[in-house]
């Protein structure tokens, strides 16, 4: 059964403005994947997604919230200019438009895996959305897509138990304020590995951070120090992710993927530069999560794009992350940056125990 890629040239409307986050992201991507023989081919089908409704949007947004975008993407669209929601959200006269179709790129590609047409998908996506949580717009993200097909699949695909996955330079710290206190409809596992929010954007996400009310001990945190590097990221996967989603036992896996892991991305002046994460870093930590999906629910994995600023590197690791996708083995690799002791100390040492001892109340796995 074949990897669907969502997409739709819409995306690229939604402009940035003295950002890192351009409609280059996606061009540059789709023209990779052309020239790789992937794009639209018989194992990575083109999909064109839908528009969300609005009552779709409203699982997870309020209606003021709604409400301001539109308001403000129209004022952009009469004026000819760009506003800002604040000094890294900014809005053009598309953008409203644009976010509709990014949460509907991903409930497309949803319909597409639950109808048997793809066994997984991949929504090459615009506005990006995990920085956005129920009242507010951040970081660079509009919408919160993932949360938004969270609860599309518990409301209307009767789907009981999902996994988020969140891997990203940067916390999905409004992912997690939505599913904070757990969902209403479901049973929802938010496991997220970004940089130690004490060296970088948005300053959350630490291991004391997991849930409350239904929602206790569903919230997982894995902050890691600038440099970890692949290594680090395994260690993480193999002691506290994967026997947690082993007990879990999903029935739909959700990833927020983000590509500024990328070792040649700089964003943190003066505490090293970013996790260190190669090419088939993300490419060996979708692999994994793709066996445990394959062993709780058919394989049954949606990513969808959050971060990733170094155009060409993205490119490239979203293509590893396709031929994961579908079961090939003949990925782009690098050579591997040997990690800092002290990280892999601190990691194993203080991170990983304090993570098992925050959460053995609620998985017995720990």
């Amino acid at each position: 059964m074949p990897v669907g890629i969502i997409y739709d040239d819409i995306y690229l409307n939604h402009a940035e403005a003295h950002s890192v986050e351009v409609p280059e992201r996606l061009i540059v991507a789709k023209k990779y994947l052309e020239e790789k023989g992937v794009w639209n081919s018989k194992d990575f089908p083109f999909i064109k997604p839908r528009k969300a409704t609005l009552d779709q949007v409203r699982y997870v947004h309020s209606d003021r919230l709604i409400t301001d975008i539109r308001e403000l993407s129209e004022v952009a669209a009469k004026t000819n200019s760009i506003r800002y929601f604040d000094m890294d959200t900014i809005v053009s006269g598309d953008s409203y438009e644009a976010s509709l179709y990014s949460v509907g790129g991903n409930l497309t590609g949803i319909d597409n895996i639950l109808e048997g047409k793809i066994i997984s998908g991949f929504g090459l996506v615009r506005p990006p959305g995990h920085h956005s949580n129920s009242h507010k717009c951040a970081g660079f993200c509009i919408f919160n897509n993932i949360a938004i097909a969270a609860e599309y699949l518990f409301r209307e695909k009767n789907i009981k138990k999902v996994a988020i996955y969140d891997w990203d330079c940067h916390h999905g710290n409004g992912t997690q304020d939505i599913f904070y206190n757990g969902s209403e409809n479901g049973e929802l596992l938010f496991i997220s590995t970004h940089q130690d929010g004490r060296t970088l954007y948005p300053g959350s996400g630490f291991v004391n951070e997991i849930g409350s009310g239904k929602g206790a001990g569903y919230i997982v945190n894995m902050p890691m120090a600038p440099r970890s590097g692949d290594y680090v990221n395994q260690l993480l996967f193999d002691q506290v992710a994967a026997p947690i989603l082993n007990e879990f036992k999903p029935e739909f896996i959700l990833i927020s993927a983000g590509f500024d892991t990328h070792h040649t991305t700089h964003l943190t002046p003066g505490m090293g530069t970013a996790l260190f994460w190669t090419l088939q870093g993300t490419a060996n930590i979708t692999k994994n999560i793709k066996t445990i999906a394959e062993k709780f629910c058919n394989g049954r994995i949606f990513i969808t794009l959050e971060g990733g600023y170094r155009i060409d590197e993205q490119a490239q690791a979203i293509y590893n992350v396709l031929k994961v996708l579908n079961n090939e083995t003949d990925i782009l690799t690098e050579k591997e940056i040997e990690p800092d002791k002290l990280v892999v100390e601190y990691t194993q040492d203080k991170l990983i125990k304090q993570l098992h001892k925050n959460l053995a109340e609620y998985w017995s796995c720990f």
